[in-house]
């Protein structure tokens, strides 16, 4: 899988030069050439299961699926709740997406923890 910067003027790169790079040279961003189609989560699914296949769709040829899975693994793990972000009831109809079981108790470290183990992989 290629990116592209949105401003157009930079040459196409690979997820991995995408993430380490953050901007490409002309000051745009990166986003995928193609946009992947990704089947939705099935029940049996873990957090890391699920995130695996996302970040697998958009790396492509860049990282290996077991390399995505181990990356996924080191960044859960450190999570205080096994489903890592629960789906916590409220209401009869009313639902809450629970995002602060990570180390620092933020939404952030969802995102973060993964950027986290890629920056320490490379």
């Amino acid at each position: 899988m290629k990116y592209i910067s949105t401003r157009g003027q930079a040459e196409p790169v690979d997820f991995v030069d995408a993430c380490l790079a953050g901007l490409a040279p002309d000051g745009g961003l990166y986003v995928p050439q193609v946009w992947p189609r990704i089947a939705p989560a099935t029940a049996n699914e873990t957090y890391v299961d699920v995130a695996t296949r996302v970040i697998s769709a958009f790396a492509g040829d860049s990282l290996p699926v077991d390399i995505v899975r181990g990356l996924c693994e080191r960044a859960y793990s450190s999570f205080a709740h096994a489903a890592v972000t629960p789906v916590v009831q409220y209401g009869t109809n009313a639902f809450l997406l629970d995002l602060h079981h990570g180390p620092t108790l933020a939404f952030k470290d969802v995102a973060m923890q993964v950027s986290r183990s890629f920056m320490i992989m490379h």
